[in-house]
């Protein structure tokens, strides 16, 4: 046991003192949100205001186009004249220009501008601008419908909430499809890249015959575990870490938005009240006035976290030491001269097909499809955490643990037979005849 926690000590010290470890674990995800919030951040305190000259030679747009804090829109005679000014006045940025009507409704619209100019928003906000303002003329004069009643009309929607029938809370589906995914995807990569690592760990080893070495010092089970085990602590504190930069960020949030979030717990306390037969009216009124933001925010806080984390603590751990496992075992099979695909690819088949199917998953989270890959322990790890925002029924959950937990001891125990076999077997390409071979020898 202690050269099992020798082995893993220097697998676990190597990999976290590596400069790219630190790297990837907080500079990349803080990187990845620069590149989302910056943008957004720039364009909500632009202050750059331009001024837009517009000529209607059709007489439909005269007067109609909105200014806004960001753009000015003002009438010219001539487009002539909105030229000369484009040229010589500074602060004329640029100038919409509707030709006189070669029909009844006019197709055409051109917008000038300098070199550098317009924005991106600018063009926006004209298109726009010019759409809506033919639509109304167009819904007035020939279906008398003023813009009011358009308002009114387009405005009116119905929203369908998914209830539970026993407790009459709102499901929040959508969000929870969001995480299921977000789940799914980061559980299956962290598996397949830190069995990776296994891997080429191993396969390094045999290659450079450093393991000559070690193997007079540990046996090779032993150090086969002391890799799984340690690599995967690596991704234990590499997880930890993000969640508790994740914590930091969501403090963050809340404490600078208090009144979205206590607003957002009030609307979920009302509908986890308003149970079935009891306050239908107050739920439903909830319920309508909320905004998107505010279901976000409701679906978020309806989502038990811990459970959500202590289970995915687990279905990582024995998934990761299941898989790692085996990688272990094809690192010991392959060396400079031999391809890891022909091994590789049927043992990663069973890892991706959760990801593959994973659109036919999200159409019915609970459907026969969804429960058999939660349950078959090979695709258990990633369909399993897909399926537990949407709840999963508690036989289901322990039935899947347990299998994996059992095939997790099978895979350790086979893995090791074909490590201690084929770790120190140099000069001949292994087939699947001779990895046979071994486990039956071994075993028998």
């Amino acid at each position: 046991m202690n050269k099992i926690l020798l082995v893993i000590q220097r697998e676990y010290a190597t990999r976290v003192r590596k400069p790219s470890f630190w790297v990837l674990t907080i500079v990349v995800p803080l990187l990845l949100a620069a590149v989302y919030a910056i943008p957004i951040i720039l364009s909500a305190h632009s202050t750059e205001h331009v001024n837009v000259l517009v000529v209607d030679e059709s007489g439909l747009f005269q007067q109609q186009f909105q200014s806004n804090n960001d753009i000015t829109y003002m009438d010219a005679g001539s487009l002539g004249y909105a030229q000369r000014q484009l040229k010589e006045v500074d602060s004329i940025d640029a100038v919409v220009y509707i030709p006189a009507r070669a029909t009844t409704i006019p197709t055409d619209a051109f917008l000038y501008y300098r070199s550098d100019k317009p924005t991106m928003q600018v063009q926006r906000d004209v298109d726009n601008q010019l759409q809506v303002i033919l639509r109304n003329a167009i819904l007035l004069d020939v279906n008398n419908i003023s813009e009011e009643d358009y308002a009114l009309i387009t405005g009116t929607s119905i929203r369908l909430h998914q209830l539970d029938l026993e407790t009459g809370r709102d499901g929040f589906l959508q969000v929870k499809i969001v995480l299921a995914m977000l789940l799914a995807i980061i559980i299956f990569f962290s598996i397949f890249s830190f069995g990776s690592q296994v891997m080429r760990g191993v396969a390094e080893e045999k290659s450079s015959r450093i393991v000559e070495v070690i193997i007079c010092s540990v046996r090779p089970f032993q150090l086969m575990m002391g890799k799984v085990v340690g690599i995967g602590l690596v991704g234990l504190t590499q997880f930890l870490l993000w969640l508790l930069l994740s914590a930091v960020a969501v403090l963050g949030i809340q404490f600078s938005n208090k009144d979205l979030f206590e607003q957002a717990q009030q609307q979920v306390s009302i509908t986890q009240v308003a149970t079935k037969g009891t306050d239908a009216t107050a739920q439903m009124d909830a319920l309508q006035q909320q905004g998107l933001v505010s279901e976000l925010m409701q679906g978020l806080a309806s989502i038990d976290f811990a459970a959500i984390i202590l289970t995915f603590v687990f279905f990582f751990i024995f998934g990761y030491m299941l898989y790692a496992s085996l990688f272990a075992a094809i690192g010991s099979l392959v060396d400079a001269d031999t391809s890891e695909q022909q091994y590789t690819i049927p043992l990663t088949l069973p890892l991706m097909l959760p990801v593959l199917l994973m659109p036919a998953m999200m159409d019915a989270p609970s459907g026969t499809l969804s429960t058999w890959l939660s349950i078959i322990p090979f695709t258990s790890p990633i369909a399993m955490m897909f399926r537990i925002p949407f709840g999963v029924p508690y036989w289901q959950l322990a039935l899947s643990m347990l299998l994996l937990v059992a095939t997790f001891f099978g895979g350790v125990w086979l893995s090791g037979r074909v490590y201690k076999s084929a770790i120190l077997y140099y000069g001949h390409k292994i087939s699947y005849r001779d990895l046979f071979r071994w486990m039956r020898r071994q075993s028998g």
